[in-house]
């Protein structure tokens, strides 16, 4: 057993090295808290870096489908303009034949219009012929009255 004249030398002697450890552990704890924070940053500095990939890309995304849709809606105009394309075709080839079909027609009236005009003119070169004929007729019974009347012409 020691004396009580060397307790207080002993006893700071334990307190030294009761101060020396917490000291160390205060050190290694620091150092740990340092470490962390470290880490800590670093965690920070690569969430803020991901953030930003993740907008980056969150953007890119949006960019692709604005032109997905784009393009969506530029092959419906493109098919509905192939549609339209092929309307018009038809509709062209049927102008065509209408076209056509009015040609005969016209031609058709031209020729009812120039019968109608011969007829016409044939209808009054016949009526000239009757009257002519009439008049003749009237003449000659006249003459035949007076004939028989005994009279000359």
């Amino acid at each position: 057993m020691t004396s009580l004249h060397g307790l207080p030398a002993e006893l700071r002697e334990f307190v030294e090295r009761a101060r020396a450890a917490l000291d160390g552990e205060i050190t290694a704890a620091k150092n740990i808290m340092a470490a962390a924070n470290a880490e800590k940053s670093a965690a920070q500095n690569a969430l803020a870096t991901l953030q930003a990939q993740c907008k980056s890309t969150q953007d890119q995304l949006d960019a692709l489908n604005d032109e997905l849709a784009r393009r969506r809606t530029l092959a419906g105009l493109n098919r509905e303009i192939a549609a339209a394309g092929k309307k018009l075709k038809a509709l062209q080839a049927e102008t065509a034949e209408a076209e056509k079909a009015l040609a005969a027609l016209n031609e058709q009236r031209a020729d009812g219009e120039r019968r109608l005009v011969a007829l016409g003119n044939e209808a009054q070169r016949q009526l000239a012929i009757r009257l002519e004929a009439e008049s003749v007729m009237a003449h000659l019974r006249a003459q035949l009255q007076q004939v028989s009347l005994g009279q000359r012409p």
